[in-house]
């Protein structure tokens, strides 16, 4: 992992509040933590790759994903399986979650999708476990970030380098990770 990234991801970790919270103890604490380290994750990807328009694009396949799974929360009306309310479809942890695996992995390449995937896994395990969703209320949320990542986020698995030296003029191509 670059060292940007992983600083980056240690921030999030020791900064965030649920740190402080027992999210070690607490699964409902641990899905909240993994959701926002996801996000940390991907934005640290974009400030490591001095990636403008991927933080843009970043934002916006989260606020639509947010903003869908909020209609269909709505439109649906399901109970969850705590009967706390009728909220339950589609998990808006796991369209969180998944939202930032899948735009680093539409962005970046699936590789450095590794860390966010296994992240947003847990988050949507932690959402099951303290009884919150069903799994298919899981799997709904990433289906959702999944057909709005891919439809706003470009790839950016090359980058042209244009260069001159004392050899005269250069070109070349290189892969970002």
């Amino acid at each position: 992992m670059n060292k940007k990234v992983c600083i980056s991801f240690i921030a999030v970790l020791f900064g965030s509040k649920f740190a402080v919270a027992g999210p070690f103890t607490d699964p409902n604490k641990l899905g909240d933590l993994l959701m926002t380290m996801g996000a940390g994750y991907a934005l640290g990807m974009t400030v490591q790759a001095k990636d403008f328009i991927g933080t843009v694009q970043f934002a916006e396949s989260v606020v639509l994903s947010q903003g869908v799974t909020e209609i269909l929360k709505r439109t649906i009306r399901e109970e969850r399986p705590n009967g706390s309310d009728n909220l339950s479809f589609p998990s808006g942890h796991s369209a969180g979650a998944f939202s930032s695996a899948m735009f680093v992995h539409k962005r970046y390449g699936w590789r450095s999708a590794v860390v966010p995937y296994a992240m947003a896994v847990l988050t949507g395990w932690t959402r099951v476990h303290v009884r919150a969703h069903y799994w298919h209320d899981v799997l709904a949320g990433a289906a959702v970030s999944a057909i709005v990542t891919w439809g706003v986020v470009d790839s950016y698995d090359t980058k042209v380098n244009l260069s001159a030296d004392t050899n005269g003029f250069r070109l070349s191509f290189r892969t970002l990770f």
